[in-house]
């Protein structure tokens, strides 16, 4: 009787659930339908008014309806239409004159939506965010005034909210705003954002990167430590016309760690001679809790040519420290040393050295076989396709 019990009741949880997969397939359906509706409607007010910026092409410039600038106000303040506005103008071409035209008018909708999505719930502001990164004009003015509206979705309390509104920023805002930003951003531990997200959105700044740094730089010392080292890290990947800033950095003992260490990196992509010095200094410290600096100044040491380099890099396949080991390990062979060649240069004396080398020639030809196999799969499968006629 038991057993019948557990079968039954394992049977009405199966079409319970089968019965819920059904009613849940059947609501997307309808979701899908009704967002098609709207993108329907969208298409036809929009598609109406950019054949209206097209015609009389050699006279004066058509502007768009007012009465279409009210309607997208009304419509647009419902996150559903929203969605479908994006679509559209995900299908449309953003570099076309007539887009740039209607959406430069678009303008004061924009301004109205960002003062209305902020009072609402977390997740619709912070869509609201998203959808300005991607279509709001790259004007980078500071007289842009959703900008200074942009600011204030930076002091809710949701993340995401705060990281697509920072996004934005970082997309259309000028400078000057982009600090406020940064300032609002570090201003307290808890509303803090991950460097690696500071520097993505910095490197999606459309404007010139030039004034951008300036801008950051002179207020550099007024950010927090994590915020400063990513502002260097955007400095690295975007500019090399910094050496003589960073190399006060790299200088200066009394500087965070983790500020040197970018500067590290820095001179890793960017060589100069004035720091060669400084890196083989870090790279022959032997004190085990500066095993960073030696690690770093390992990989940047790669682009650094003369044998008193290579001596360096070495003389650090001697180290305990693993990473040092495989970083140095891996300049060397920058240098053009094959793995073989450097078993022969260390005489296979020293254990650490010998346990690198192994493990990197190991390593090597297990890429080689997984590179030479994908090309076979490859020609197999271009073999097995039927040739066209």
């Amino acid at each position: 009787m038991g057993a019948e019990v557990l079968l039954y009741g394992y049977g009405i949880v199966c079409l319970s659930m089968l019965a819920f997969n059904v009613l849940y397939g059947l609501h997307l359906r309808s979701d899908d339908r009704r967002m098609d509706a709207k993108a329907e409607i969208i298409r036809r007010h929009v598609t109406e008014q950019l054949e209206r910026l097209q015609e009389n092409p050699s006279g004066p410039a058509q502007t768009i309806q007012a009465s279409h600038l009210a309607w997208m106000r009304r419509r647009l303040s419902h996150v559903n239409y929203l969605l479908a506005f994006d679509r559209i103008l995900n299908e449309l071409d953003s570099q076309d004159e007539i887009y740039q035209s209607y959406m430069k008018q678009m303008q004061p909708v924009f301004l109205y939506l960002a003062t209305a999505y902020w009072k609402r719930e977390n997740t619709q502001a912070a869509y609201f965010c998203y959808f300005l990164a991607r279509h709001k004009l790259r004007r980078h003015m500071e007289i842009d005034q959703i900008q200074q509206v942009m600011l204030s979705y930076l002091q809710k309390d949701s993340l995401y909210c705060k990281i697509n509104a920072w996004k934005a920023l970082c997309s259309f805002g000028s400078p000057s705003v982009i600090v406020k930003a940064l300032q609002e951003l570090s201003a307290g531990e808890a509303s803090q954002l991950h460097e690696k997200v500071i520097t993505e959105a910095l490197l999606t700044y459309t404007g010139d990167p030039g004034d951008l740094i300036e801008t950051l730089w002179a207020r550099l010392e007024g950010f927090s430590v994590p915020t400063q080292r990513a502002i260097l890290d955007y400095i690295r990947f975007q500019s090399g016309g910094y050496g003589g800033r960073m190399l006060e950095i790299l200088r200066d003992d009394r500087r965070d760690k983790e500020l040197r260490l970018s500067a590290v990196r820095y001179f890793g992509r960017y060589p100069d001679p004035a720091a060669r010095p400084l890196l083989l200094e870090f790279l022959q410290d032997r004190d085990p809790t500066h095993w960073e600096f030696a690690a770093i100044s390992a990989t940047s040491l790669a682009r650094y040519d003369g044998q008193e380099v290579a001596d360096a890099l070495l003389r650090a396949m001697n180290s305990s420290n693993w990473y040092i080991r495989s970083n140095a390990a891996s300049s060397l062979e920058a240098h053009g040393l094959s793995y073989e060649d450097m078993l022969q240069v260390l005489g296979g004396g020293d254990r650490y050295a010998r346990e690198m080398l192994t493990y990197r020639l190991k390593a090597k030809r297990l890429e080689e076989e997984a590179a030479l196999s994908a090309a076979e799969e490859t020609n197999t499968r271009r073999k097995e396709e039927p040739v066209g006629v």
